[in-house]
């Protein structure tokens, strides 16, 4: 399974597209991608979709269920099977974590950083793939203030991307 975040939200399962939902359940795929492999209490996942809730969270927190189903379903009609698992207090997305590009693309730019001094052709090199798997917004449509906190830090990490490349390529001249 694969998941793209760098421009709108897209899935694939061995190279088979999956439908992302509704915006709701492309928000808590969102939020579960980028903590793949971790569990992810209710709590957090309905404060990430409609944000801080004060007081009484039971209605809300059936809601979520309601919509977490179907992205179970479409997850395992994907053959993925158990990738998105309760946990008692939350979900989980059980897959590798750089089956997520934006994750991927963060471990890319750490790579980066790291070989700027030692091999700035490498670094380079991993800057330009890096940035190469960007397909336009991040999160595109995605809503929630998780998205939107999401979509911000990675414009950042996508223009420190681009100025670390930028400055490579000037001191090669």
């Amino acid at each position: 399974m694969e998941i793209s975040l760098l421009g709108p939200l897209r899935a694939w399962d061995r190279g088979c597209p999956l439908f992302p939902g509704t915006p709701v359940q492309q928000a808590l795929l969102t939020i579960l991608a980028l903590r793949a492999g971790m569990e992810v209490s209710v709590v957090e996942l309905v404060e990430g979709v409609v944000g801080s809730v004060e007081g009484e969270t039971g209605p809300l927190e059936e809601e979520l269920h309601g919509h977490v189903a179907p992205v179970q379903l479409l997850l395992r009609r994907g053959g993925v099977g158990g990738a998105l698992q309760w946990t008692g207090g939350g979900y989980r997305l059980a897959i590798n974590p750089v089956q997520v590009d934006a994750i991927a693309f963060e471990y890319t730019i750490g790579d980066a950083r790291a070989l700027m001094g030692i091999d700035p052709g490498a670094a380079e090199l991993l800057l330009d793939n890096a940035l190469g798997r960007w397909r336009g917004a991040p999160l595109h449509g995605v809503p929630g203030p998780f998205a939107e906190w999401e979509r911000t830090r990675l414009w950042d990490l996508h223009d420190e991307a681009f100025v670390m490349l930028r400055r490579l390529r000037l001191l090669r001249r």
